[in-house]
């Protein structure tokens, strides 16, 4: 096992997701620079950096999960600065949230040390984020010979 990865979440819609906010919002800001609208651009402005921000919170969970022998790679989409490599030794676990109006869907994300991926729905989501879990834990004992801390 060389390299593994996993999509919880589509990355190519979650990546066309951001540059079409990141775009509309930009090319309102083009136009009210070129009619020259002060307030406008000041708006957009705000809107540009509470999209940006969006996309680098704490809201939006990674996507894809790369599991090789040196760590593991998080991958949260083309705006984000969160993509992050974590050493092979962190800890994951699976969560499970209520969610809707009744509280009466039931979503799993897995936490890898302090990070949270995208929810999934389902028992396929689950066996997903299961899978994804026990290859973190054969990398691991391939990597250090059954050695888990």
């Amino acid at each position: 096992m060389s390299e593994a990865t996993f999509a919880i979440k589509s990355l190519y819609i979650q990546n066309a997701i951001m540059l079409f906010s990141l775009g509309v919002v930009l090319s309102l800001l083009l136009h009210s620079i070129y009619k020259r609208k002060k307030r406008h651009m000041v708006a957009l402005i705000i809107w540009t950096f509470l999209v940006l921000w969006f996309f680098n919170s704490p809201f939006f969970g990674f996507s894809v999960v790369k599991v090789y022998p040196k760590g593991i790679h998080l991958d949260y989409g083309i705006l984000s600065v969160r993509n992050v490599d974590l050493p092979l030794q962190t800890k994951w676990e699976i969560k499970s949230y209520l969610s809707g109006i009744k509280k009466l869907k039931k979503l799993y994300a897995i936490q890898i040390g302090d990070r949270i991926s995208m929810r999934v729905k389902g028992l396929d989501g689950y066996a997903l984020l299961k899978e994804i879990g026990e290859t973190i834990d054969e990398m691991r004992e391939k990597v250090y010979g059954g050695d888990k801390n």
